[in-house]
């Protein structure tokens, strides 16, 4: 994930546009419960699916997955819970 990001971009589609840089990024684990909205946007230079998680002491980072993957393995986590 990326904290330091400009996401003040829009394609035409009205989905913001980010840059993911994989050699400014770090591995975090994130804790489900403090996760309070995944954002959907793409990644500029690759065209992949990309998100934003925003966490509940206001921090927000981009991470190389995309919000359906996030989604998909929280669901998971909660099954398995």
């Amino acid at each position: 994930v990326e904290n330091e990001f400009s996401a003040d971009s829009r394609d035409k589609e009205g989905l913001r546009v980010v840059t993911y840089d994989a050699r400014r990024g770090i591995k975090l684990h994130l804790a489900i419960d403090h996760i309070i909205q995944i954002e959907v946007v793409r990644d500029s230079k690759l065209e992949e699916g990309r998100s934003i998680v925003t966490m509940t002491g206001g921090l927000r980072y981009v991470t190389r997955r995309s919000a359906h993957d996030i989604c998909a393995s929280i669901a998971k986590a909660g099954a398995a819970a």
